[in-house]
């Protein structure tokens, strides 16, 4: 193993590669010597130099404390050289931090189905459309389907002498798996029956038809399939404790359509103020639109009836939506409805010649975001045809990740919500059961937005992985730390609505260009640049004036900031916030002002009104009425205030006593946030 002690260019030849240039010339030479791997020691709080060795694949191996002046963590990174070795590289991949498996998002489970779903599929059964739209979902590649052979025995007992059963035929269609026999099935039988029919202890007690039942479900658990389909309301009750002991997930038909209303059709105008986009559920009379377009990207007809289906008319298996720019039909996206909650299996394709086929894509990027419910853990696949560079483009920017194998497949895990000390093993839980992640413990505390969070990956694989990359990846999560701060800006309701979009109300008039960003500007005086610094927590309140809520409504995390001329100020600045050229007035008449660019935006499904803020010693109206900073005991607040006579830490004086039943209840904005 070699070590690096430093790597030094001198300042007239930086920005030049050359310091990549130097350790690729390193890497070969110690190659050749069979060397196995290089380190290199970096100061955790170095963003930059971080970077750096990050952008030369060298991943972060563990964290270690340096030395007693500085008091900083140093971070060990590691890069394996391609020499022969005996044992396998650990397959710590920086464009897929979280170890993905894309061959097993490829993979279908299997389902066995139950007599009775077969039986739905006759005429004038209550649950038929329910049934049907299981075999759409096999046909769409989410799942397969099969049965037992008990299934035949079950028809055989049933069918009455000298009459033929067309259903036997029907199900002699499907794959068929052996019911387990001998030892194997009584030891299965005498662990089933309390868990499934526990009115009905004893096996002598049970039916004939409790005992076919019992088969179905031994025959998942002993051949290893996904589970089982069914309609029998005492298997489906069963389904929580089935889950947790033999890991076999217990469907009803239903599962597999889509429940509810489509959302509302919407709109969003792009950078061109000419150019509105509109994005609407897919109808029958859109499909050949559909067709051609997958048909001029290389989908075969086959796919296009399957994986995509194009040819799906007004049934409830999938959802489908299209976008238009003016009416021309430039976009298409579909996800089925799966049986896994957690999952959304998208496939997307975009007209790129045309002019707004990027904005096309964030506009169904963001009905995907769309399917997350508030604190909700969701893994999203994307497939997308060959040479499909603008969607690849754009989904990377919002923290899919992609793998060497696959160049049409991306996957990404979105938190929606914010993550804190209290909330910590719920997420934690949510992710390992969502795609086999898994954070610490407990919350680590926050030491800068640089620190390196422990992770296990998918694989197996433990790394460390910078804070801000963590949130980016988990967007639009945010971890609020202990110890971590945070600032309240100020936003007037015409404003906050369109930035924010954050009332329940929606508006029927088109978006404005900003929903379109992920990263969006908030402009404000020149005076609050210092407030901003990178990685801060940015909480939005929504003042009184014009019938505003007078509340936070939302949080979300400073990316940069920096000053910029209002004459100089152009659609870099302007189109990712609310703000046209002449209204830049309202917010001040200065120069110069401050654009802070903020992504990971989260929405309160319940604003933080001023009467909390004020119990946190930040809602007087003189402290909102600019971007002020706040410490962490106000963001988080961790301490007990039962007693209004402690010593309050700096930034708190003044800090109003408060009764003990709201100390208990909101000691903190994500207190109380999460009390509804």
């Amino acid at each position: 193993m070699a070590k690096v002690l430093q790597v030094f260019v001198n300042a007239v030849y930086r920005r030049l590669h050359t310091g990549t240039a130097l350790l690729s010339n390193l890497k070969a030479y110690l190659t050749d010597l069979q060397f196995i791997s290089i380190t290199a020691r970096v100061g955790e709080d170095m963003i930059d130099a971080n970077a750096f060795w990050e952008s030369q694949a060298f991943y972060a191996q563990r964290l270690v404390p340096g030395g007693a002046s500085r008091r900083r963590m140093i971070v060990v990174r590691s890069h394996e050289l391609a020499t022969p070795q005996l044992f396998d590289t650990s397959g710590i991949d920086s464009c897929n931090p979280f170890g993905l498996n894309f061959a097993a998002a490829n993979e279908k489970p299997t389902y066995l189905l139950d007599m009775n779903v077969l039986f739905d599929l006759g005429p004038r059964r209550q649950r038929r459309e329910d049934v049907a739209n299981v075999f759409r979902a096999e046909r769409m590649q989410v799942c397969s389907l099969a049965v037992s052979s008990e299934i035949q025995a079950e028809l055989v007992r049933t069918c009455p002498a000298g009459k033929t059963d067309p259903m036997q035929d029907f199900a002699a269609i499907l794959p068929t798996y052996s019911v387990p026999s001998g030892a194997a099935w009584d030891k299965i039988a005498d662990e089933l029956g309390p868990l499934v029919f526990p009115e009905r202890t004893l096996r002598e007690a049970l039916t004939a038809n409790d005992v076919s039942d019992l088969r179905h479900l031994g025959t998942a658990i002993f051949h290893g399939l996904r589970g089982l389909v069914t309609s029998d309301t005492s298997v489906l009750a069963a389904a929580p404790v089935l889950r947790d002991k033999y890991g076999i997930e217990v469907l009803s038909p239903s599962a597999f359509s889509v429940t509810g209303s489509a959302r509302a059709e919407g709109a969003a105008l792009t950078a061109n103020p000419n150019v509105v986009l509109s994005i609407e559920e897919a109808k029958a009379e859109d499909e050949d639109e559909i067709r051609a377009l997958l048909t001029m990207l290389g989908v075969s007809h086959a796919q296009q009836l399957g994986q995509w289906a194009a040819v799906d008319g007004s049934r409830r298996a999938c959802h489908r939506y299209i976008v238009r720019h003016g009416t021309a039909f430039i976009g298409y996206v579909m996800w089925p409805q799966t049986a896994h909650n957690s999952l959304i299996a998208a496939t997307m394709a975009v007209v790129e010649r045309d002019s707004v086929a990027i904005d096309a894509v964030r506009l169904m990027l963001g009905k995907l975001n769309e399917q997350i419910t508030d604190g909700g853990v969701k893994l999203i696949q994307l497939t997308f045809p060959d040479r499909q560079a603008v969607i690849r483009e754009a989904a990377v920017a919002l923290g899919f990740a992609g793998s060497k194998q696959s160049h049409t497949q991306l996957q990404k895990i979105a938190i929606n919500g914010v993550v804190t000390a209290a909330n910590w093993k719920r997420y934690r839980d949510a992710l390992a059961s969502t795609c086999g992640v898994r954070l610490p413990s407990d919350a680590p505390h926050f030491r800068s937005v640089g620190q390196h969070i422990e992770v296990y990956t998918a694989d197996g694989n433990r790394t460390l992985i910078p804070l801000l990359r963590l949130e980016s990846v988990l967007s639009p999560a945010l971890f609020c730390l202990p110890g971590r701060t945070g600032v309240i800006v100020p936003l007037r309701r015409e404003f906050a609505e369109h930035l924010l979009r954050h009332l329940r109300q929606k508006s029927l008039l088109p978006q404005p260009r900003a929903q379109l960003y992920q990263q969006r500007h908030y402009v404000s005086g020149p005076k609050t640049l210092a407030v901003f610094t990178p990685g801060s927590l940015m909480l939005f309140y929504e003042s009184e004036k014009g019938k505003g809520l007078g509340a936070i409504v939302a949080a979300a995390r400073v990316v940069r900031s920096y000053h910029q001329n209002r004459d100089a100020m152009g659609h870099s600045d302007l189109d990712a916030s609310v703000l046209e050229p002449d209204l830049l007035e309202e917010i001040g008449r200065t120069e110069t002002r401050t654009v802070t660019v903020f992504d990971n935006l989260i929405i309160f499904p319940t604003p933080v009104p001023r009467k909390i803020l004020l119990e946190l010693g930040c809602g007087e109206p003189v402290q909102l009425l600019s971007s002020r900073r706040i410490n962490d005991e106000q963001v988080a607040a961790r301490k007990e205030r039962e007693n209004p006579n402690r010593i309050k830490p700096a930034g708190c004086q003044g800090l109003p006593p408060i009764t003990s039943k709201t100390a208990v209840r909101y000691q903190s904005l994500w207190s109380w946030v999460e009390s509804f």
